[in-house]
């Protein structure tokens, strides 16, 4: 890197795996592995460091042109939790160990004021991802000609407590709100003449039933639901490797 654009990497004769390492012994933090990447591509382009920590790998991009340096903490299956940009190194080493030793979000985005935490992955470490992930269908689908459908879905017990997803207006049902998902319940989707169509998400559309309202809709899936469908829980980090 320029040392005169980052003078705080003279040391370390631009180098800022190097720099961020010092900046950190400094401190007396012990960073997980980490790599420096550089784009084949776009040799001028920034330079990214990859720090690899058991709780999730951390991305800070530093800009050739320029003095910024964006941060991401990035948790398994869930993406961006905490993001930001820093103004110095010893400001990244300070945040990876916050991030290394547990620290919740909330509390990391507290202390690291340039740090902002994903309201998704805050639900998701707080055990509230089945809710969160309602409020988002309930959102999206808010004066939407499926509105009815989500509302009524979640409204229902049964449904409530599985993890919802809307796509191309079809409201599916999941075990768990985050991947491994297991494809096995099944789903509501539109079909002709503001009718719906209900059934497993693995079977052809053309074996689905077709019904002329949303309880109908809503009566199969529940009546479909496995004898072992219970609440939906969050997988551990073990069952997603």
């Amino acid at each position: 890197m320029d040392t005169t654009l980052y003078p705080e990497l003279s040391p370390d004769a631009g180098d800022p795996g190097a720099g961020l390492r010092r900046f950190a012994t400094a401190a007396g933090i012990t960073l997980a592995p980490l790599r420096v990447t550089e784009s084949a591509s776009a040799p001028h382009g920034p330079v990214t460091l990859v720090v690899e920590a058991d709780r999730g790998i951390v991305h800070v991009v530093l800009e050739r042109d320029r003095h910024e340096i964006q941060v991401k903490l990035m948790m398994p299956w869930v993406g961006a939790a905490l993001s930001g940009h820093a103004k110095t190194l010893q400001d990244v080493a300070q945040a990876i160990h916050d991030w290394q030793r547990g620290d919740t979000l909330t509390m990391i985005a507290g202390r690291r004021g340039w740090l902002t935490a994903s309201p998704r992955a805050v639900a998701h470490e707080e055990g509230r991802a089945v809710e969160y992930a309602w409020d988002v269908a309930r959102a999206v689908t808010a004066d939407q000609w499926n509105s009815s459908l989500v509302e009524e879905a979640y409204n229902t017990p049964q449904l409530r407590q599985l993890a919802p997803f809307v796509t191309h207006g079809t409201l599916r049902f999941h075990r768990s709100p985050t991947p491994p998902f297991s494809h096995d319940l099944f789903e509501i989707g539109p079909a002709d003449n503001n009718s719906w169509r209900v059934g497993s998400q693995q079977a052809p559309l053309g074996t689905h039933t077709v019904v002329t309202t949303t309880a109908e809709a809503i009566a199969l899936v529940v009546d479909a639901l496995p004898p072992d469908c219970n609440p939906a829980i969050q997988a551990s980090d073990s069952e997603h490797d």
